[in-house]
Order: C-alpha cells, then sequence, then structure tokens
C-alpha cells in the first residue's frame, strides 16, 4: 500500500519539480530583462550627463543660441525618457518580485512533497523489517520446537 503510494506521489514531485524549473526560468528571465532595462537607464542618465556637460563647460563658448536651446530640448527629451525607463524598470521589478514568490513557494511545494516521500519510504522500510523480523523469529520458534520434539 505504502509503495504504491510513494509511486503516485512519484508522479506528482515529477509535475511540481517540472512546475518549480518553470517558475525558476519565468524568474531568471525578469532578472535578465530588468538588467537589460537597469542599463539603457544607466546609458541614458550617462547621455544627459554629458549633454549637460558639454553646455555649462568652459569649451561650449562656440555653440550658438540655437544650438544651445536645442541642447537644452534634447536634454529635456533624454530626462523624460529616463523618466519612462525608470517607471519600466519599476513594473519589470515588481513583475520579478512576483516571479520569485511564486518559484519559492513551487520549491517549498517541491521539498514539502520530498519530504513526505522519503518519510513515507521510512516508515515502509519499517515496516517491511519488522515483518521480516517477525518471520524469523516464527521460523526460530517452530525451528526451536521442532528440535524439541
Amino acid at each position: 500500500m505504502s509503495k504504491q503510494r510513494v509511486k503516485r506521489l512519484g508522479f506528482v514531485l515529477k509535475m511540481a519539480e517540472d512546475k518549480e524549473q518553470q517558475d525558476l526560468q519565468t524568474w531568471g528571465r525578469y532578472q535578465q530583462q530588468l538588467e537589460q532595462e537597469q542599463a539603457t537607464f544607466e546609458q541614458l542618465e550617462q547621455y544627459m550627463t554629458e549633454y549637460r556637460t558639454t553646455l555649462t563647460s568652459n569649451h561650449s563658448t562656440a555653440i550658438q543660441g540655437g544650438q544651445v536651446q536645442n541642447t537644452i530640448a534634447f536634454i529635456e527629451q533624454i530626462k523624460e525618457a529616463s523618466n519612462h525607463q525608470q517607471q519600466q524598470i519599476n513594473l519589470i521589478q515588481q513583475q520579478a518580485d512576483g516571479a520569485k514568490r511564486v518559484y519559492l513557494e513551487a520549491r517549498a511545494k517541491a521539498q514539502a512533497l520530498r519530504k513526505l516521500i522519503e518519510k513515507l519510504k521510512t516508515q515502509a522500510s519499517a515496516i517491511e523489517e519488522k515483518q521480516a523480523q517477525k518471520l524469523m523469529d516464527e521460523f526460530a520458534a517452530r525451528s526451536a520446537r521442532i528440535r524439541q520434539s
């Protein structure tokens, strides 16, 4: 009876492990996407810093009035894109956190199943050992009775 239950739970464990693996991959994809979006954000920040430096450096005396206005407008566009990128990062971070929670739940379920299966196997082994010991005791008692007769 217990061996059949362990076998059935083995199938359930396989499904739980597959789900755990899928959830881990999903979380990994979000983490990877988050890193890419953060790199894009840092690049935008770097561009904005470079254009601001160009605008405020002493070497910018050759920049004409129209160019200054264009540069300021471009900096504002970069700033807007940077703000949008930060919102994107926040959204992906939330999704990654959710995927992490789902993965950790799946992992906990799989670990609980592994422990249950191990416990059932241990119990089944103990029952088998008891039965084997009982048979050996009965055999020894019969042998003793036969020798006494």
